[in-house]
């Protein structure tokens, strides 16, 4: 039997009817949108009976203002036959701060980080999984850098926490909290030493000697700060 993507999505539709939410053909591409309680079951069936053997990524997508909130993606490859298809579930309800989803680990061990991947930086549960932790963040971290509502500045840490290392006790949460950008043109570039003195940005970061000196302040080819032309002892 020839097995195509859209072979695939026939036989679900036949198989999974009560799990189906809709059914998608862009680009000659398939995406099939399951309720989230009929996932496991599908994609078990689909690896076992199709073949779709690989699992190429999960990923997200943050959709802030619909209800559900939250497409969680699973991009499969069948190696035997050559063809793709894309699964889609939604959750998320209004307030709703960690949705859950099954975990697809017990099907395709490779989604082990995946899923951890989309935990972290979506705020997603995957129930059953072996070992869901933070994968990118620090494991105090307190809320979820790919989420829409999460702030492109960063967050305004005290020093010498440059970088948002160290998170805040508590989720500060959307809003003013939200005041240092840490990519502005007249910020810093990732790991540029600390050394160098810009007096338009971060308060705090200047030494004592180059605030009350003034802005006028350089630095030499050696990395000495000099003053008017003149080294400073």
């Amino acid at each position: 039997m020839v097995i195509t993507a859209a072979s695939t999505v026939e036989t679900v539709q036949r198989k999974f009817p009560q799990a189906i939410v809709e059914v998608v053909e862009f680009q000659d591409e398939q995406t099939i949108v399951l309720k989230p309680e009929a996932l496991v079951e599908v994609c078990a069936y689909l690896k076992k009976e199709l073949e779709y053997n690989f699992l190429e990524t999960v990923t997200a997508v943050d959709w802030p203002e619909r209800v559900p909130r939250f497409d969680v993606v699973y991009h499969l490859l069948s190696l035997p036959h050559q063809c793709f298809l894309r699964l889609k579930v939604r959750v998320g309800l209004r307030r709703e701060d960690h949705p859950a989803v099954p975990s697809v680990t017990g099907i395709w061990p490779g989604a082990n980080w995946y899923e951890r991947e989309v935990f972290d930086l979506f705020g997603i549960i995957f129930t059953d999984h072996p070992d869901l932790r933070r994968l990118l963040m620090p494991p105090d971290w307190t809320t979820h850098p790919l989420r829409k509502d999460y702030p492109l500045s960063g967050f305004d840490l005290p020093e010498p926490h440059w970088g948002g290392q160290v998170p805040y006790d508590i989720d500060p949460g959307v809003g003013e909290y939200y005041q240092q950008t840490l990519r502005t043109p007249e910020g810093r570039e990732l790991n540029e030493n600390r050394d160098q003195l810009n007096p338009s940005q971060e308060p705090g970061t200047l030494s004592p000697d180059a605030s009350r000196n003034g802005s006028d302040t350089s630095l030499s080819p050696n990395g000495q700060a000099r003053q008017n032309g003149k080294r400073r002892g």
